[in-house]
C-alpha cells in the first residue's frame, strides 16, 4: 500500500513539474513579446491587434495540423498530407501577408531583430575571419567597422528575407537591393582601408561566400 502511494505521488509530483514548466516557458514568451512590442514602439491598441492575429493565426494552423494528422484515405492516389501541407502553407503565407501589411519594416525589424542576431552573428563569422586574416595590417578601429558592417548586411537579408518571406516575387528584389547597396559600400570601404582579396583570382575586393 505505501509502495503504491509514493508512486501515484511520484507521478502527480511528475505532471505538477511539467506544467509547471510549460506555463514559465509561457511567461517568458508572453514577456519576451511584450518587450519586443515595446521595442518597437508599438502602442498598446497595434500591441494587442498584433496578438489577435497571431492567435488567430495559430488556431488555424493547429486546426489544419490536427486534420492533417487525423486524414485517411486508404483507396486515394494522392497523399492526404499533399493537401494539408498545401493549406498550411498557403494559411502561413497569409497571415506572414497580414502582418507584412499591418507592421512597417522598421516596426518588424525592431521587434524581430533579437531572434536573428545569432544566426547573423555566425553567417559574419567566417567571412570576416576570412577578411581578418588576409588583411593583417587593419586597425582595430577599422575591423570593428568592418565587422558590423558585414553581420548588419546579414542581419538585414535575414530580416527582409523574414517580412517578405509571403511571396517571392517581391522578396528577392528586396534582397536584391540590400545586396546592391552592400557591395557598392563596402567596395568603398575596401579602397578607404585598402582591403586586399584571399582570392588573387577573384576578380574583386572580397572573397565572401554570397548566399
Amino acid at each position: 500500500m505505501t509502495k503504491k502511494i509514493f508512486q501515484f505521488l511520484m507521478i502527480g509530483f511528475c505532471i505538477c513539474g511539467l506544467y509547471a514548466q510549460k506555463s514559465t516557458g509561457l511567461d517568458e514568451t508572453k514577456e519576451k513579446f511584450y518587450k519586443n512590442a515595446k521595442k518597437a514602439n508599438l502602442t498598446d491598441t497595434k500591441t494587442k491587434e498584433l496578438l489577435q492575429i497571431i492567435e488567430e493565426r495559430n488556431l488555424v494552423l493547429k486546426d489544419l495540423d490536427t486534420k492533417k494528422k487525423q486524414a485517411d484515405a486508404p483507396y486515394s492516389i494522392q497523399d492526404p498530407g499533399t493537401l494539408y501541407n498545401f493549406k498550411i502553407n498557403n494559411a502561413r503565407n497569409y497571415y506572414a501577408r497580414k502582418i507584412n501589411g499591418f507592421l512597417t519594416y522598421k516596426e518588424y525589424c525592431e521587434f524581430m531583430a533579437d531572434d536573428y542576431k545569432n544566426e547573423a552573428r555566425q553567417d559574419a563569422k567566417p567571412e570576416y575571419e576570412n577578411l581578418f586574416n588576409s588583411n593583417r595590417h587593419l586597425t582595430e578601429d577599422q575591423k570593428q567597422k568592418l565587422y558590423e558592417f558585414v553581420y548588419n548586411y546579414h542581419l538585414n537579408q535575414l530580416l527582409t528575407a523574414a517580412y517578405y518571406g509571403f511571396d517571392k516575387t517581391i522578396q528577392k528584389p528586396k534582397l536584391g537591393v540590400l545586396r546592391f547597396n552592400f557591395e557598392k559600400e563596402f567596395k568603398r570601404l575596401c579602397k578607404e582601408y585598402n582591403v586586399k582579396s584571399s582570392d588573387s583570382n577573384a576578380g574583386n575586393t572580397n572573397g565572401f561566400e554570397w548566399n
